[in-house]
């Protein structure tokens, strides 16, 4: 079953859109893992030969060789090939991953401008920290059970329920923090628990109940497999079906003819002796690849990776794992690897602080790669503003008005122009509300897909437009990524139409988005809202900090020699359809058009560039907070007095 568990795993990571389900063997992991602990703990607990430090040995034992060789590995070669924030990240996360927290700090790290999991090497361990934290508590809760004479059938399920109300309870709110956190994951791992007292505990099951049982559990794994997709809300109820068909697979035991041909043929037992170094393995090679070649590597290079993986994950337990367990002084053993992960840590957090540098030598490229990531939303100034269960984020000012802002990021990268115009002047300006969530196009039954990733997205716009509908919202701003939105590429979108689903980019979906967004904008129009469609800004690789610097990871970086402008006819040439449709929707239904290209070009360019020569966008969308507040004058009519923002809503 370790097998089945890690090349789920490794397929997926390799293959998304063809293994979709993969993701899911880390759930048989954690039941399996589960299982085989409390088993041991549970026998040494009733034979009263339990001791902590023994259970905490023993897990240093197994843990932490193959852990520190590959973070080791991770980071010497982040050292070697990484820019300046990638080559922290990575020591952060080295850090975590030497304290068994790494599931928290990517829960932490998580958000619509964190970078995508794909350049993250040491991402894969999360279920490390959800697994040790787990057995931080467990070891603890059976002791009470056994020592107190406990029923042991209550106390677990009233842990199960917990946990299981944990993961319910986040799923649909915060799936991040369910898929992270250790308290929603719990009750996976007491699954296996409860698999290994029955074990002990209770009369083995008949011949023919095992074969029940592993027909149901093989049916149900094929399930998990095929119905689970990353749009599934995960973990949720959905969690229930890889967990439960291992519990069933484990509980019938090795003789039953599928557990015997296929989980314990020769291969998967062979595979699932090096399961665990193997899934440390796979992943920072496959992440190194998308960093050096994109996102894209070719199928050729992930095989070639991925056999190099096996044969890691072999030498790791031929030349590491194996001769560790033959040292005759465990103790030894145990001091020498926990040092050595105090050791590991103690790098990380030097790299994560910048105290170790990388490799690279960047030649006065520091000016661009300074742009990345360079992104403020919400402000200081901003506070929260919670509407339909919703948190926006709101600016104080003293004028009379209110003005809304919808959107998805686009919208949020002038919450600093914002936060500079209601400070320097509140007697002159409405008060603010950023009713914005990031990735989400502000439509009316649109969902934005992966649901993992953009879980409020509908319940967001929805709200927004509610607030908005409020009698004291004098305007309304809707902005957004429009030609990402309705580009010919762009599949992660669907289109509720109340019967069933429609993708983007199908002709039929964007035909419906753009109805119900002309309905809305009529809407807010016929309460007496002033409304205001902002197009979007000039963009494109152009504008890309990383677009700015050329050389090798693998030798030095140095600055272009030129770096020109955008040709603001070709970026309105590429994007004349959104623009027109959008310009359709705002003349039929008396709303204005803000156009930031006629404020931000001039004689057909487009400056990326600032004064200093710094670049003023982080990426190809979005402004850096200096340049919203310097150059987006744009928006200042959209916070005026009714009468100050009707007399300037045509004109730069």
């Amino acid at each position: 079953m370790r097998a089945v568990a890690v090349l789920a795993v490794i397929l997926f990571h390799c293959w998304p859109l063809w293994f979709v389900s993969g993701f899911v063997g880390v759930d048989i992991f954690f039941v399996i893992s589960g299982y085989l602990i409390t088993s041991i703990l549970l026998t040494q607990l009733e034979a009263g030969t339990f001791s902590l430090f023994d259970f905490y040995s023993r897990r240093v034992r197994r843990i932490f060789p193959a852990l520190l060789v590959m973070m080791a590995a991770t980071l010497a070669v982040a050292w070697y090939i990484l820019l300046r924030g990638e080559f922290r990240q990575v020591g952060t996360h080295v850090a975590a991953g030497g304290g068994f927290i790494a599931n928290l700090v990517l829960w932490f790290e998580s958000g619509y401008f964190d970078n995508s999991g794909a350049t993250k090497p040491l991402l894969h361990l999360w279920s490390l920290g959800v697994e040790e934290q787990f057995y931080f508590l467990w070891p603890l809760i059976l002791w009470a059970v056994m020592r107190k004479r406990l029923n042991f059938a209550l106390v677990m399920g009233l842990v199960f329920a917990a946990s299981m109300a944990v993961n319910l309870g986040t799923v649909y709110d915060n799936p991040t923090a369910a898929f992270y956190s250790p308290l929603s994951r719990f009750w996976e791992l007491m699954t296996g628990g409860v698999g290994a007292y029955l074990h002990l505990h209770r009369p083995a099951w008949s011949d023919q109940q095992k074969r029940i049982a592993s027909i149901a559990g093989a049916l149900l794994m094929v399930a998990s497999f095929s119905l689970i997709t990353p749009q599934t809300v995960f973990p949720g109820w959905a969690a229930l079906l890889p967990v439960s068909a291992t519990f069933l697979l484990i509980m019938a035991g090795p003789a039953t003819p599928i557990n015997r041909v296929v989980l314990g043929n020769w291969l998967a037992t062979r595979i699932g002796l090096i399961s665990y170094p193997l899934y440390l393995w796979h992943w920072p090679l496959l992440s190194f690849a998308y960093i050096i070649y994109g996102e894209k590597p070719s199928y050729q290079l992930k095989i070639a990776l991925m056999a190099g993986a096996v044969a890691l994950a072999w030498l790791t337990y031929r030349l590491v794992e194996v001769p560790l367990r033959g040292v005759a002084s465990k103790r030894r053993v145990v001091g020498g690897l926990t040092a050595g992960m105090v050791v590991m840590a103690s790098l990380g957090i030097a790299v994560g602080a910048g105290a170790l540098r990388e490799r690279i030598d960047v030649h006065g490229s520091d000016v661009y790669l300074n742009a990345l990531n360079d992104f403020e939303f919400p402000g200081q100034r901003f506070t929260p503003l919670r509407h339909n269960g919703i948190v926006f984020q709101q600016l104080a000012a003293d004028a009379p008005g209110k003005t809304v802002f919808i959107g998805d990021s686009l919208v949020q990268q002038y919450g600093p122009q914002m936060e500079q115009l209601t400070a320097s002047a509140p007697l002159r300006y409405n008060k603010v509300v950023f009713a914005t969530a990031g990735g989400c196009p502000p439509i009316l039954n649109a969902i934005r897909l992966p649901l993992i990733r953009f879980p409020q997205c509908r319940k967001a716009i929805a709200a927004a437009y509610d607030l908005a509908s409020q009698p004291d919202v004098t305007t309304v701003v809707i902005g957004a990524a429009w030609h990402v939105h309705f580009s010919g590429y762009n599949n992660e979108i669907e289109y509720d139409t109340g019967n069933g689903k429609l993708s983007f980019p199908s002709d039929a979906a964007h035909e419906l988005a753009y109805a119900s967004f002309a309905q809305t904008v009529r809407h807010l129009r016929l309460l007496g809202k002033r409304v205001f469609i902002v197009l979007q800004p000039p963009s494109g690789t152009m504008y890309d900090p990383r677009n700015m610097y050329q050389g090798s990871r693998f030798n030095s970086i140095h600055p272009l020699p030129r770096i020109a402008p955008l040709k603001l006819d070709k970026f309105l040439a590429d994007n004349a359809s959104t623009r027109a449709r959008l310009q359709g929707i705002a003349a039929a239904n008396g709303a204005h058009v803000i156009d930031p290209s006629r404020y931000l070009c001039k004689d057909n360019e487009c400056p990326v560039l600032d004064a200093a020569g710094a670049p003023i966008y982080t990426d190809p969308l979005h402004m850096r907070p200096s340049y919203s507040r310097d150059a987006v004058t744009y928006l200042t009519q959209t916070v005026q007095g009714d009468a100050g923002a009707e007399r300037s809503a045509q004109t730069p």
